[in-house]
C-alpha cells in the first residue's frame, strides 16, 4: 500500500508489512515507535530498520535519521499505528455487522452462541479467547489474547471478508480497550453482562476497570443498540450513562428481556422469556443461572439484529456450548464431573452455586484447582475463601505459573483456607485421578482454572497439557475398570 494513501506525505513508498516486534524480519515494513507502560518502541527504531523497516512512525525526537528511510512524526503513534492497521487491510470492519461483548464472565459463552446461531442464517464469523473461527475449524490466535493487537485484528477481519462474513461478533476485553486495540472499529451492537473485581494488576482499581468496559460503548455506530444485564449494579450504572438506543435484560428486575420461572436441571435449564408483552417458553441445554444471563443476551442481541425470537428458538434447545465453559463430562460414571474456565472469586461463586444445584446435601463437592503466576495476586484468597467456605474437599495444582514458582503458587493460595486443610498434587493429571479416586455416587467435581486448554503457560512458552477433559474421562475409564 502506499504510505501517502494514509499520511500526508510527499512520497510514492509502498509497504508490503506492518512490523510490531523489531526482531522479527518483515521487509519493506512500517515500524510504529509506540510507547507501553514498560518498553518505548523509539529505542527499537535502529533494530527495526536492520529487519526491513523503510518507514519508521514516531513521536520523539530521533536524533540520528538514516538515508533511504521514511520518518514520519504523529502526535499519537498507537493510534497513527491502528488507524493504518484498518486502512491497510482494506477497512474490513466497516463493511461487516461487528457485534462487541464486555463483561468479567460470560464473554466466550455468549460471543460464541451468538455466532453460532447467526451462522444458521449467514456466515459468521468470530474473535476471543478460544482464537478465532470462521468457516469450520478454529483458528487459535499466536499471541494467546482475547482482544488482538491491531494488525492481527484487522487481518483476521479481512479473511472472514473475503470468506463472505457478514457479521463478526468478538470478545472485547477491558485490556483490549483501554490498550487502544479496538480503536477505529465501530460495533452495530455492545454487549454488557456483568462487573466484578477483576485485572487490578492492568486497570488498578475498579472504576478504572469499569472505565474501560464502558469504552466499547463510545464505539457504537449512531445506529447502535447497547445490551445491557441491569440485576448487575455497574450495568445500572452503564445504563444510566450510555447515549446509545438501549435494551436490557434480567432475571430479577424489569426489562426488556426478562427471564421468569427459572428451573435449573443437571442436564438442562427452563425458563419463561418476557419480551414486548410475549411470554416464550425457553428450554435449553445450558446449565446453571449464570447461562441463563448470558442466554439473554445471546437472544437479545440476536432478536434486536433482526433474528426473530420464535425462529432463533429451536437452536436455544441445543446450543452449540463452548469446549470448557460448565462442560458436564458424562463417562459413564455415576458423579459430576464439571470442566470450567473459573479463576476469579465471582466465577467460583457462580461455579459452584452450579455445584451446589446439583448435588446432594448429604453428597461432597471435590474441587481441583490453581492459580495462574504473574497475575492479579488478590484473586487468590477470594477463590480460596468460596472454595474454603463451600467445598468438601480441595486438591491445589498445577495452573499457569508463568515465571513464578508453581509450588510457591499453591503453598500460598493454601495459606488462605481456614476450614479445610487442601491436598497439594504438584501434577494436574494426577491430581484430577485423586479428585475421580474419592468421588461416590451423587458427588460433583469441580475441574477449575483450565477450561478446555492444552497447555500450560509456563516461563519459556507454552507445555502441552492432556487437558481437563481427557485427563478426567482417563481418571474415569480407570476407575470403572476397577469397580
Amino acid at each position: 500500500m502506499k504510505i501517502n494513501k494514509v499520511f500526508n506525505v510527499n512520497s510514492e513508498l509502498d509497504i508490503r508489512n506492518i512490523m510490531f516486534d523489531s526482531r522479527i524480519e518483515s521487509a519493506d515494513s512500517i515500524f510504529f515507535a509506540m510507547k507501553g507502560k514498560i518498553n518505548d518502541g523509539h529505542k527499537f527504531i535502529d533494530k527495526a530498520i536492520e529487519n526491513g523497516a523503510k518507514c519508521i512512525v514516531y513521536t520523539d525526537d530521533v536524533k540520528y535519521k538514516k538515508d533511504g528511510i521514511l520518518y514520519i512524526r504523529v502526535e499519537d503513534a498507537t493510534d497513527a499505528y491502528v488507524s493504518f492497521c484498518k486502512a491497510f487491510y482494506g477497512d474490513p470492519t466497516d463493511k461487516m455487522n461487528m457485534i462487541g461483548i464486555t463483561g468479567t464472565n460470560g464473554k466466550t459463552t455468549i460471543a460464541w452462541i451468538i455466532r453460532s446461531i447467526i451462522a444458521k442464517f449467514d456466515k459468521c464469523g468470530y474473535i476471543g479467547t478460544m482464537g478465532y473461527y470462521y468457516g469450520e475449524e478454529i483458528k487459535t490466535s499466536n499471541l494467546n489474547l482475547t482482544s488482538p493487537k491491531s494488525d492481527e485484528l484487522f487481518r483476521i477481519a479481512k479473511e472472514m471478508l473475503d470468506y463472505g462474513c457478514k457479521a463478526l461478533v468478538l470478545e472485547a476485553s477491558s485490556e483490549g480497550l483501554a490498550t487502544n486495540r479496538l480503536d477505529h472499529v465501530s460495533f452495530s451492537t455492545a454487549v454488557f453482562n456483568n462487573l466484578s473485581g477483576e485485572h487490578f494488576d492492568v486497570h488498578g482499581s475498579m472504576e478504572n476497570y469499569f472505565a474501560a468496559k464502558c469504552l466499547l460503548f463510545d464505539k457504537l455506530t449512531p445506529e447502535g443498540k447497547a445490551i445491557i444485564n441491569i440485576d448487575d449494579d455497574y450495568g445500572k450504572r452503564l445504563y444510566e450513562m450510555c447515549n446509545a438506543a438501549k435494551y436490557t435484560y434480567a432475571i430479577d428486575a424489569d426489562a426488556d428481556y426478562k427471564a421468569e420461572n427459572v428451573e435449573l436441571y443437571n442436564d438442562h435449564s427452563e425458563f419463561d422469556l418476557i419480551h414486548n408483552g410475549e411470554t416464550y417458553h425457553i428450554k435449553t441445554n445450558m446449565l446453571a443461572r449464570f447461562n441463563i444471563y448470558n442466554l439473554l443476551a445471546v437472544i437479545a442481541v440476536l432478536n434486536e439484529n433482526g433474528y426473530e425470537i420464535s425462529k432463533i428458538m429451536p437452536y436455544l434447545e441445543n446450543v452449540e456450548l463452548t469446549p470448557g465453559r460448565c462442560q458436564l463430562i458424562e463417562d459413564g460414571q455415576k458423579f459430576n464431573v464439571v470442566v470450567d474456565y473459573a479463576f476469579t472469586p465471582n466465577s467460583f461463586d457462580k461455579v459452584f452455586s452450579f455445584a451446589e444445584s446439583i448435588t446432594d446435601k448429604d453428597h461432597k463437592i471435590i474441587a481441583v484447582f490453581g492459580a495462574a503466576g504473574d497475575r492479579d495476586h488478590n484473586r487468590r484468597p477470594g477463590t480460596a475463601a468460596v472454595a474454603d467456605k463451600r467445598a468438601d474437599k480441595v486438591i491445589l495444582s498445577y495452573d499457569d505459573p508463568s515465571s513464578e514458582d508453581m509450588m510457591e503458587i499453591l503453598l500460598d493460595l493454601k495459606s488462605y483456607f481456614e476450614r479445610l486443610e487442601p491436598e497439594i498434587i504438584l501434577d494436574r493429571e494426577l491430581a484430577i485421578e485423586k479428585a475421580v479416586d474419592y468421588a461416590n455416587d451423587g458427588d460433583t467435581i469441580l475441574l477449575l482454572g483450565k477450561g478446555n486448554d492444552e497447555f500450560f503457560l509456563c516461563k519459556n512458552g507454552r507445555v502441552p497439557y492432556i487437558s481437563d477433559e481427557v485427563a478426567a474421562k482417563k481418571a474415569i475409564e480407570r476407575k470403572l475398570r476397577k469397580a
